[in-house]
């Protein structure tokens, strides 16, 4: 089915799924011209985490109950689908040499970030050991700290990155988008962090309970019988990318007002999706 798609303020058009296709796959180009940093750093991460999954299943070798390549292999997916949206939304705007110093300044911390937390993962992986919570010796506890304020601020490379899209005033692709982006990645990085320092300050994740007991959701590794934490912090952490597919979903509406209410409204439900499952968490209780 053929669907409007608007790209600027009363410009609605009928599309074909082909022509979405088309205009993602010219995105995508512009990205990759634009921020070739994020853009590359993403799909390494994204390649880097195949052989992590084969080791997985055939390294028998488990912590809390799960495969030792678990943790480097999931960050590896998710810091891939982080920078990859950092540089695929940031070309939403216009492309000025203003901009492009700031998103090479940007795209310097955020990948330099990104590759710390993966390297220090990995090798405490391949040596069997645990890399977050792992305070007892001196060396731990100063590589967890600085993996603290690395996942600090490589979320706060998103939040950034939303204040410059809602402070544009060049931005041409209608009220829906620059909203829906500029609040996706905004709220995301407030929510991510929150939770995670929570988390990080903690002993470990787990309440009312010990990592690897009872069952879990497969991948994830969520418990199914005691709260995990770990839930709000992917809840919020993901509004990037959730509320901007949201608004590039209902931007399309004939009514704008009523696109901006659905924005607002998925918004305030990822919140207190976050809040219900902190709380959840803290009461012990399994999702």
């Amino acid at each position: 089915m053929a669907a409007d798609l608007t790209d600027a303020p009363g410009q609605a058009t009928k599309v074909r799924p082909g022509d979405v296709w088309q205009r993602l796959r010219a995105r995508s180009a512009d990205a990759r011209r634009r921020l070739p940093w994020l853009w590359f750093g993403g799909w390494a991460a994204l390649l880097l985490s195949l052989p992590l999954a084969v080791m997985g299943w055939t390294d028998e070798r488990m912590f809390q109950g799960v495969s030792v390549w678990s943790k480097p292999w999931k960050f590896h997916v998710s810091i891939a689908i982080h920078l990859l949206t950092l540089a695929f939304l940031a070309t939403y705007l216009r492309d000025t040499p203003q901009r492009a110093r700031g998103f090479r300044r940007l795209s310097a911390v955020a990948l330099g970030c990104a590759a710390f937390e993966l390297a220090y993962i990995t090798w405490r992986a391949s040596r069997g050991e645990p890399s977050h919570f792992s305070t007892d010796t001196l060396f731990g506890g100063v590589m967890y700290a600085l993996m603290g304020v690395g996942a600090v601020a490589l979320t706060c490379c998103a939040g950034v990155l939303g204040l410059w899209l809602w402070r544009a005033a060049d931005f041409a692709h209608g009220p829906v988008m620059q909203r829906g982006l500029s609040v996706g990645l905004m709220l995301g990085c407030v929510l991510g962090t929150l939770t995670g320092a929570y988390v990080s300050a903690q002993t470990g994740h787990a309440v009312g309970g010990l990592p690897g007991d009872g069952a879990a959701l497969p991948v994830l590794h969520w418990s199914l019988v005691f709260g995990d934490l770990r839930v709000s912090h992917f809840v919020g952490l993901h509004a990037m990318q959730t509320i901007p597919l949201v608004a590039w979903l209902v931007a399309h509406l004939r009514s704008p007002s009523a696109a901006l209410h659905a924005v607002h409204a998925f918004a305030a439900c990822q919140v207190a999706l976050t809040v219900f499952t902190f709380a959840q968490a803290l009461r012990g209780q399994p999702i």
